[in-house]
């Protein structure tokens, strides 16, 4: 799976890298789990989706798990994954309020501990993917490198392991590309702010004082103008001047200043009545 050179006898084993730019179908562990084994390879990014949003993680290949295990017992060597845990996330899609994952607990750093757990544990319920899609973009390192990198977080070796967990700009998606490409990225935040703007931009219009209101519409206005002037021909572009200039004529709006919220003033916006600057 995917043109990576990791068949390619001239490549050192701890250069090479798997699955690069791989999505994979969604699979279901319950009918799906050897099957998914089969495609995995350390170093994957896994995508496991929840119920309203979507959880990550690192897969790392077998690993010896040693934990609730007593000093005689023999230690499973299992298919284990690399997150970073948080509260919020339920293997479970929210149908019951425990489970054994660490997702559920606090860890030792506080919320959003990075962890070794099981695949199992954390899968669960849950659609998984393969979603090494960021690939395209960002080179990923070597598997064993991003496998090193996942486990010196857990172990306290990196910075990464005392970051707090934030899920805006330090949640599970960010760490799972950190540990891939040394890039921290979230196409789910991404996503969901792109939408919170769009939502905004349409109660403002409801909502807010009058001025405001008009400076928010005459920004859309702005906007289907120049899609419009964009659209037209050559030949009609004073068309489109006149137009928007007309559009501008049956607007007046006060100059507006805005303060940050820290109280300082900042660089006064002025939107001023037609023949302004």
């Amino acid at each position: 799976m995917g043109d990576d050179g990791s068949n390619d006898p001239g490549v050192e084993e701890d250069q090479r890298k798997y699955n690069v730019g791989v999505i994979s179908e969604w699979h279901q562990m319950g009918t799906d789990y050897r099957v998914f084994l089969t495609q995995l390879r350390p170093g994957d990014m896994i995508e496991f989706k929840r119920d309203g949003y979507c959880h990550w993680a690192v897969y790392i290949g077998e690993h010896a798990f040693a934990e609730n295990t007593e000093a005689d017992d023999l230690i499973p060597v299992l298919p284990c994954i690399v997150h970073r845990a948080n509260p919020a996330d339920n293997p479970e899609n929210m149908n019951g309020m425990f489970s054994a994952s660490k997702s559920l607990r606090k860890g030792i750093y506080g919320i959003g501990d990075v962890v070794v757990e099981p695949l199992r544990d954390v899968w669960r319920e849950s659609g998984a993917k393969i979603n090494n899609g960021m690939d395209t973009t960002i080179p990923p390192f070597p598997a064993q490198k991003i496998v090193e990198r996942a486990l010196c977080v857990v172990h306290g070796e990196d910075r990464q392991s005392y970051t707090p967990y934030n899920v805006l700009t330090n949640n599970c998606e960010h760490f799972a590309s950190w540990c891939r490409s040394g890039w921290s990225v979230s196409s789910q935040v991404a996503r969901r702010t792109e939408q919170l703007v769009k939502l905004g931009m349409v109660a403002g219009a409801a909502v807010l004082p009058r001025p405001l209101s008009i400076m928010g519409g005459l920004c859309l206005a702005g906007l289907q103008m120049m899609t419009e002037v964009r659209r037209s021909a050559s030949s009609q572009s004073q068309n489109g001047f006149d137009f928007a200039r007309d559009q501008l004529d049956d607007l007046s709006m006060p100059a507006v200043s805005f303060v940050p919220s820290d109280g300082q003033q900042g660089v006064e916006d002025q939107i001023m009545t037609s023949g302004g600057r």
